[in-house]
């Protein structure tokens, strides 16, 4: 398979059929957004939705606006028809402000850190390609209730209020202060908030921020925990723990993808080389698990780099096609940054291995097009299909004392860092 499959039609179809069905569903009125894919069972290829509230919301608008910004900046990436063209770039904005509209409301949340992963793909966007305040407003915004989190103590921003599964239970938030290694990929929201409004409050609670993850998030040989846990009163560390990966000392994938796209990301915000230098030996070990994986298609990572592998013939190792995509995001900007300093860098190589074999495993053979139009003026529509995500095999949880388990199965921020690698590499000019 070639890299090709990051602009094909099939992309740009799937988000078009699954954003006209999902809104028919809801009689135009968004309380639901997709979330995963069911490889099996009853419900299998079709996308399973949570409330409007829950973190991942913000990913399907933001897939909405990754095509936007090719059909405004690069229509030569967005490769659909030429009886489409029109139709598709005049609609495609209000189908996106269509799916985006609720996260207006999300932005004065001061209950949750996922404030980057809910306002940034679809609002930051929208602000950036068409000037739309109302959207600039919603990030600024955004970003101080990000920041009302912070808590000098700890020297970190809140994670999660409570933590709760089969072995543990983090419920009190005036003895426990959890903190998770994907908090690193929020700090971009307070950089960007911060040097857009001159605050120099929002820039150092998120370099204060990365500085206390890599003390005790990140351990010495640069694996990442998931979860610290601090306490509340003092600011010490209690438990350093797993909650989506297989064990507390082990290394889930995911975590450490988030690990290198935040950090490297901070990097490029502040120019700190202790954060540089994070950068690099984060994306060092996940390459080196990558690099001494046997089973076909290695660099599509295993959903924790330490659960065990099936041995039995036949039976196929659990994968987690979001982290091989996070982690190529991460990747290409660590490589920007090192060429940009007249260094080598072998991350290219690395996130466009991750990138090409992730599509040799996981691109659905389900593929999507749009109906043809006979004269230009029929609406556009896209047949139905039998899977509604671009990726397979993605992992959002196996951790055996979770209380919610799901595993091998299409996932919205796994397609939407899918369709955001294809834009990196466009704005950088590699493709």
């Amino acid at each position: 398979m070639e890299l090709k499959e990051l602009f094909a039609e099939n992309a740009a179809a799937k988000i078009w059929r699954v954003a006209v069905q999902l809104l028919k569903d809801q009689n135009n009125i968004l309380d639901q957004y997709p979330e995963t894919v069911p490889q099996t069972g009853k419900n299998a290829g079709k996308y399973a939705t949570r409330d409007a509230e829950f973190w991942t919301c913000g990913f399907f608008p933001g897939s909405i606006y990754a095509l936007l910004e090719r059909s405004m900046k690069y229509p030569q990436r967005l490769h659909i028809p030429n009886t489409h063209r029109p139709r598709f770039q005049s609609e495609l904005l209000q189908m996106g402000r269509t799916w985006a509209e609720p996260l207006y409301a999300m932005a004065s949340r001061t209950d949750t850190h996922d404030m980057g992963f809910i306002i940034q793909p679809a609002l930051q966007m929208d602000w950036e390609l068409t000037g739309n305040t109302r959207s600039l407003q919603a990030v600024l915004t955004a970003a101080e209730s990000l920041a009302s989190r912070y808590d000098e103590k700890v020297k970190a921003i809140r994670s999660w209020d409570v933590a709760i599964n089969k072995r543990y239970n983090y419920v009190d938030k005036d003895v426990d202060f959890l903190v998770i290694i994907d908090s690193m990929c929020n700090l971009d929201l307070l950089y960007y908030a911060g040097h857009h409004t001159s605050n120099q409050k929002l820039i150092d609670i998120a370099t204060t921020h990365a500085h206390t993850v890599l003390k005790t998030v990140v351990r010495e040989n640069f694996s990442t925990y998931h979860l610290v846990n601090f306490d509340a009163q003092t600011g010490a560390v209690k438990d350093k723990l797993t909650n989506q990966g297989y064990k507390d000392w082990s290394t889930w994938s995911r975590g450490q993808a988030w690990s290198i796209l935040g950090y490297s990301q901070t990097y490029m915000w502040t120019r700190d080389p202790v954060f540089l230098h994070a950068a690099t030996e984060l994306a060092n070990y996940f390459l080196a698990r990558l690099e001494a994986f046997t089973c076909n298609c290695p660099y599509v990572p295993l959903w924790d780099f330490d659960a065990p592998v099936p041995l039995n013939q036949g039976e196929l190792p659990l994968r987690d096609t979001s982290a091989g995509m996070i982690a190529a995001n991460g990747l290409l900007l660590l490589h920007q940054v090192l060429r940009g300093q007249g260094e080598g860098s072998r991350y290219l190589a690395a996130a466009m291995r991750i990138a090409t074999e992730t599509i040799e495993l996981s691109l659905s053979e389900d593929k999507a097009s749009f109906a043809p139009m006979a004269d230009g003026k029929d609406s556009l529509s896209v047949p139905g299909g039998s899977f509604d995500a671009i990726l397979r095999n993605a992992t959002a949880c196996r951790n055996e004392d979770s209380l919610r388990q799901y595993w091998d199965h299409g996932l919205v921020y796994a397609d939407y860092y899918f369709l955001e690698f294809g834009n990196k590499l466009i704005r950088m000019g590699l493709v």
